[in-house]
């Protein structure tokens, strides 16, 4: 189990390693950060490739780890879990994008997928559902949402839209940045509207949907832990995640 440094531990560590080149400092401060790796390839492993491991993240996140205690100047007024989840979650991303894991008929199924939605939309006055598209497509419900998982990775995992905090946290950039154009009041309700709605449809869940949606965005277990808790595997959790957010999706379309 990783053991905290008091601060002042963690100084001299940092001066030990960058001042005299020790080598027993640096990885005792690549051991103590590696709960950082670990959180935030827990963070992202919801929302890559099925075919991607837990421990690729975590080979890859340890990768940025070690760039990042090297370029860190320990002299600065910052501290190194913000500058280190940068590179992490940079290493991560570079890897995932360099497998080109989004083969040429995924993406000609997505542009399918995307006209028809439009055409549909328009056609209809509202946003067509899954079946609606497979329907229009002549395939499955189940493949349309297939492909749209698949894609959501691109969306998902861009370094810009994302500012580490100081505690190995996340923030999307919209939180933290100004906004000349403030909500108005009838914006607001309706969002009120949509976060009840919202409770609400997770409130029918099965139990054990819910329990997992507790864990990975209340709680911010990782999936292997959350897989620990309820004893099932990995991969296991997963699947429950995918069908809850599945679940989910109908529930809030049904609503509008």
């Amino acid at each position: 189990m990783t053991t905290i440094l008091p601060e002042t531990r963690e100084r001299e560590l940092w001066a030990r390693f960058k001042e005299h080149d020790d080598v027993e400092a640096r990885e005792q401060l690549i051991m103590h950060y590696m709960r950082v790796v670990r959180f935030i390839a827990g963070r992202m492993a919801i929302h890559v490739p099925s075919s991607v491991e837990m421990d690729d993240l975590v080979g890859w996140g340890v990768m940025g780890l070690l760039d990042a205690t090297q370029r860190y100047d320990h002299t600065q007024d910052i501290k190194f879990s913000t500058y280190a989840s940068i590179r992490i979650r940079g290493a991560i991303i570079d890897q995932i994008r360099s497998l080109d894991w989004a083969p040429r008929s995924l993406r000609n199924m997505a542009r399918k997928v995307g006209a028809a939605r439009e055409r549909l939309r328009h056609e209809k006055g509202r946003d067509p559902n899954s079946e609606e598209i497979a329907e229009t497509l002549g395939t499955t419900p189940d493949h349309v949402d297939e492909t749209l998982a698949q894609l959501q990775t691109a969306q998902v995992l861009s370094l810009d839209d994302y500012l580490p905090s100081e505690e190995t946290g996340e923030h999307r950039k919209r939180h933290v940045t100004s906004d000349a154009s403030a909500p108005s009041p009838s914006d607001a309700l309706e969002a009120k509207e949509r976060q009840q709605r919202l409770a609400d449809a997770i409130l029918a869940l099965p139990e054990q949907q819910q329990k997992v949606l507790n864990l990975y965005y209340y709680r911010e277990l990782t999936l292997k832990e959350i897989g620990v808790v309820l004893e099932v595997t990995e991969s296991r959790v997963c699947q429950i995640h995918s069908a809850a957010v599945k679940r989910l999706r109908e529930a809030m379309r049904g609503e509008a």
